[in-house]
């Protein structure tokens, strides 16, 4: 019973080291690739916004384009835009413009955009898609030129190469509880500024292309605290709030472990596959002896043998008197006694259908005929199957021999003792 929980405990703990070996192997890849993939993904963040920075900068050429018209003060709806005029205004119609905007921006910002709007600086009118009270409340000329000069939008007409366009911190407008971003783009005339553009984006669409890119990729980048891995970048145009991707320890060892354990699982099947090959090449089914096919090249190369051939005595009767499976199983039991009385470093090797070659390692004659009389009296001594079964022993010890004399040399020995009455061993 100590043996058996030895033996359990043994395997248990030789499985867990496996199974930390492929689970370190299995997390340190997959880290690896996720980290390759966090730089991806923040140039696809970037991609994302430039795409509608483009969009939103290309706006400015249908808004210096675009007639007006008169409108007194109220409120108007033009292709689903609302348009508010405080005051009769000489007004540019902007709905197509902005419809086609959104529906541009929109392929980039996987329908994100929370609202867009137009904010003449004469505070005479705005365009609203949708029209929200929120805007209402928050926008007039003052607060226009407030945004234009914190957000550093003054004369970014001037600019070449820099950002004539910002990305505000994350805020969650009043009424909606919305967590949003804003894009503001200033349109200037005749180094006048004329409107503000103002795309407000829901902050959600990092965590969806975040959810997307995860899925896609399987990946498990998070943008969450992560304690194994983490990276801090700004948005493009932006100076404040930037993305943190990384990824986290539990979240990588929950989805490293089940691939882990089925990798374990298939090495460990698969090495228990060769070795069984490797067995059956090697090994007879029967009695778990050499296969001659394979043992035999090896005594063709040695020189020097303490040799014995066996031979279970009358065992074609048995076979004729009991059947061929009683006969498959005394030959497993012979195998058995023969085993039992063998070092582990003696090799025994099954010849053919009833006949085995045992072949020892420093023994010298007086040595070998002991051991082949211990071998003859284990199997004569107790009955298999209760059938008195016998068996006759030839052998050899020699030096500086070839394999083929030393068996023929054996063999004659064999024969002697079955002719001798069989149930004796014969050493040369």
């Amino acid at each position: 019973m100590i043996i058996t929980v030895n033996s359990f405990l043994k395997k248990t703990l030789a499985h867990l080291k496996l199974l930390t070996l492929f689970l370190i192997i299995f997390s340190s890849f997959y880290l690896l690739y996720n980290v390759y993939n966090i730089n991806i993904l923040h140039q696809k963040y970037i991609t994302t916004l430039n795409n509608i920075y483009s969009g939103a900068r290309r706006f400015s050429s249908f808004y210096n384009n675009t007639e007006t018209v008169t409108l007194e003060k109220g409120k108007y709806t033009f292709n689903g835009v609302s348009v508010v005029v405080d005051s009769t205004a000489h007004a540019k119609i902007l709905s197509t413009g902005i419809n086609k905007l959104r529906s541009q921006i929109n392929k980039f910002a996987d329908n994100n955009i929370w609202t867009i709007a137009v904010f003449e600086t004469s505070a005479q009118y705005s365009h609203f898609d949708p029209l929200r009270s929120v805007y209402l409340k928050l926008y007039d000329h003052v607060v226009l030129n407030t945004i234009v000069k914190n957000e550093g939008l003054i004369d970014t007409y001037q600019s070449f190469y820099g950002c004539n366009i910002k990305l505000t911190d994350i805020y969650t407008e009043q009424g909606t509880k919305a967590i949003l971003r804003t894009i503001y783009y200033p349109i200037y005339n005749d180094k006048k500024l004329d409107a503000l553009l103002a795309i407000d984006i829901n902050n959600s669409i990092f965590e969806n292309i975040l959810t997307k890119y995860n899925r896609n990729k399987m990946t498990i980048i998070s943008m969450e605290n992560n304690n194994l891995y983490q990276t801090s970048r700004l948005l493009p145009c932006s100076e404040v709030d930037p993305i943190n991707l990384g990824i986290n320890f539990y979240n990588l060892f929950k989805v490293s472990f089940l691939p882990s354990l089925l990798l374990m699982f298939l090495y460990h099947s698969l090495t228990r596959l060769i070795a069984n090959k490797k067995f059956i090449l090697r090994y007879d089914q029967m009695t778990h002896f050499y296969r001659r096919d394979y043992y035999e090249n090896k005594l063709l190369n040695q020189q020097n043998f303490n040799l014995l051939i066996i031979d279970i005595d009358h065992f074609k009767k048995i076979n004729d008197t009991y059947g061929h499976e009683v006969g498959d199983d005394v030959i497993r039991n012979v195998a058995k006694r023969i085993n039992n009385c063998i070092r582990n470093k003696d090799i025994a090797v099954r010849w053919g259908g009833e006949e085995f070659i045992i072949s020892f390692s420093k023994m010298n004659h007086e040595q070998l005929t002991k051991k082949a009389q211990q071998i003859c009296d284990s199997i004569s001594l107790f009955p298999i199957l209760t059938i008195n079964v016998t068996i006759s022993i030839g052998g050899i010890s020699a030096t500086n021999i070839h394999f083929n004399k030393a068996y023929k040399a054996a063999d004659h020995a064999l024969y002697h003792s079955k002719n001798n009455g069989r149930n004796q061993i014969t050493i040369v």
